[in-house]
């Protein structure tokens, strides 16, 4: 079966949306009489103006408009029983369409199965949508970050990174207490030498790590063994979680930095040592009148700055966190109720004796299957700006964690996308109507020559 819907949300709420329309269809037309009813108003309807107008044209465009709605939209039956979607077909190893469906059809005797014209028109429309995706992925080069592969990898790993760190080493017991001890008792040490160093004493700041160049040439030699098991440890640690988000080959590399990540792990345990140290509570005998001063200097400066930075990441995350997550299930609800609406403009149709009607109806439900491909431009653009970002960090990626701004700016447009792809649609609408009126008017104007010369 050719895959209904693009994600595997998307797929199980069409296939929800479908059959709710075909329950509708036979029950307005074939369980009850009112199907029968709005036919018969419409066909009398049609009866009148042709019989006013002496045009039984308009008679015969009914049922012609009947027998098109009858045997492509109301009789015939396609099966959804094994519904798919475009990203598992295109290789999504997460949730699948009927995970998502299998708590949906309690009644085992419920068929699932939805009108023939709909669901091909509907599986016609994801075929668009899937080929545009595949053509914007094949110019912007980013096989391998692919949208239908995975959706918003850049953010989400972002995110994870963020959430990650601020989480702390909460999967290794072991590990987290080791080097609690190691950043209690030999990182202090170490810290109160290089106090006592001249050489590095007014080079001080609390940014100091236990991996930086200076603090492990001052370790003792039974010291800098223990970092360098832990520090490997540690690395070991970070790359076992970071293999859960599937973040493989060229990303790895280009994007995740293991020393911002072992930074912002130990950041809390570092500063506090500092801290204890500047305040005279760590008793290994150091003077901390001048490191106390300078660090009261600091505070306010550093206050506001942490601030700052907690509501701009908080920003950024939230919104673009919650946003890739909301928006699939919003475009699913929109299309479950579309299709479910699709019985009642199928009795408009009938009652005014129009296609037009239905062709609006198409329109709407295309503008909503088609939030995806800006999402996948909007996923792109997010790959772009962080690549570029990268090469603009002059060699460092821990901005990946300070200043994701392509974490707001994903947030932002897809709060937007569905206004973007409102004007995608009508633009590319005005854009087949006024070709054809050009056809047209190219046509005429042929036809009005060649009748010159032959007479006409």
């Amino acid at each position: 079966m050719i895959p209904t819907g693009i994600s595997p949300t998307e797929a199980a709420f069409e296939v929800i949306g479908l059959v709710n329309a075909k329950s509708i269809i036979d029950f307005l037309f074939f369980e009850t009489k009112i199907g029968l009813a709005i036919f018969l108003i419409g066909f009398l309807t049609a009866l009148w103006r042709s019989a006013k107008e002496t045009d039984f044209s308009i008679l015969w465009s009914y049922l012609f408009m009947f027998c098109v709605l009858l045997f492509i939209f109301i009789k015939p039956m396609a099966s959804l029983e094994n519904a798919t979607s475009t990203m598992e077909a295109a290789g999504w190893k997460g949730t699948s369409t009927q995970d998502s469906l299998k708590e949906t059809f309690i009644d085992s005797g419920k068929a699932r199965a939805g009108s023939l014209g709909l669901v091909f028109i509907s599986q016609g429309y994801n075929a668009i949508v899937y080929g545009t995706i595949s053509a914007i992925t094949k110019v912007t080069q980013q096989k391998d970050f692919n949208y239908l592969n995975n959706p918003f990898i850049v953010n989400k790993v972002s995110i994870y990174l963020q959430h990650f760190s601020s989480e702390g080493i909460k999967k290794d017991n072991t590990l987290k207490k080791d080097l609690e001890e190691f950043l209690r008792n030999d990182y202090p040490q170490t810290l109160g030498r290089m106090i006592n160093n001249s050489s590095t004493q007014g080079k001080m700041t609390k940014k100091w790590w236990p991996g930086a160049e200076e603090v492990i040439s001052s370790y003792d030699l039974d010291q800098r063994k223990r970092w360098e098991t832990l520090d490997s440890r540690l690395t070991d640690y970070i790359k076992t979680e970071i293999d859960k988000i599937g973040a493989k080959g060229p990303f790895t590399s280009l994007f995740i930095d293991y020393k911002a990540i072992k930074i912002k792990l130990l950041a809390g345990h570092a500063e506090k040592s500092a801290v204890d140290m500047a305040s005279g509570m760590t008793g290994y005998g150091i003077e901390p009148k001048t490191v106390s001063m300078s660090w009261l200097m600091k505070q306010p400066a550093s206050l506001l700055a942490y601030a700052s930075s907690f509501v701009g990441q908080f920003f950024s995350t939230t919104l673009s966190e919650f946003m890739i997550k909301a928006l699939p299930y919003l475009q699913g609800y929109a299309v479950m109720i579309i299709y479910s609406l699709f019985p009642f403009t199928l009795l408009l149709c009938l009652l005014f004796g129009t296609f037009n009607i239905l062709k609006e109806y198409f329109i709407y439900l295309f503008w909503v299957k088609s939030w995806v491909i800006v999402w996948a431009l909007i996923h792109y653009a997010a790959v772009y700006m962080s690549t570029l970002q990268a090469s603009l960090a002059s060699g460092t990626t821990s901005w990946f964690f300070e200043k994701p701004y392509f974490n707001t700016v994903t947030g932002v447009l897809l709060v937007m996308s569905p206004g973007i792809a409102w004007f995608m649609t009508k633009g590319v609408l005005s854009g087949i109507g006024e070709a054809a009126t050009a056809l047209t008017l190219h046509a005429d104007k042929g036809l009005g020559k060649v009748g010159s010369k032959i007479g006409v």
